[in-house]
């Protein structure tokens, strides 16, 4: 099944931190299909939610290289881009990372957080190019290199 396939059979979706930056960035191998993504989500056939660990992730690099542009360019998208909304990361949330770390020990806190964000939100997929997080099991993990 194609990636367009799998967006089209559900209508929610969390996008971690590797697809926004693939998109931005227009990444050679990974861009065009992170962008089908987002077209989904900004022509409304899919609601689509990040987090502001998301936010966080992608700003360093950036600022390390003194590229404000491209760290506006991520802020921007994240906070006003259509159709996807950013969640913060509640006590909640905190609380329920700490129990899936819990069950799946390969995650890593930042992971941890971002999947329970997805699951709070109620979000049926998970966007993501680690393919360590197939293993997580209650919630569908999509992975960019899968389709290619």
């Amino acid at each position: 099944m194609t990636l367009s396939e799998e967006i089209a059979r559900i209508n929610s979706i969390f996008v971690d931190t590797a697809p926004i930056i693939y998109y931005i960035e227009a990444h050679p191998q990974f861009g065009l299909l992170a962008k089908e993504v987002v077209s989904a989500f900004q022509s409304e056939n899919l609601t689509a939610y990040s987090s502001v660990i998301t936010l966080a992730e992608v700003l360093p690099k950036p600022i390390e290289c003194g590229d404000e542009k491209l760290a506006g360019k991520f802020a921007e998208f994240l906070k006003h881009g259509r159709n996807l909304t950013m969640i913060e990361v509640s006590e909640g949330m905190a609380e329920a990372a700490g129990k899936l770390r819990g069950h799946y020990s390969f995650l890593k806190t930042v992971d941890a957080i971002q999947l329970a964000t997805a699951l709070d939100v109620g979000a049926e997929a998970f966007l993501t190019n680690d393919a360590k997080l197939k293993q997580f099991k209650e919630l569908k993990v999509l992975v960019l290199k899968d389709y290619l």
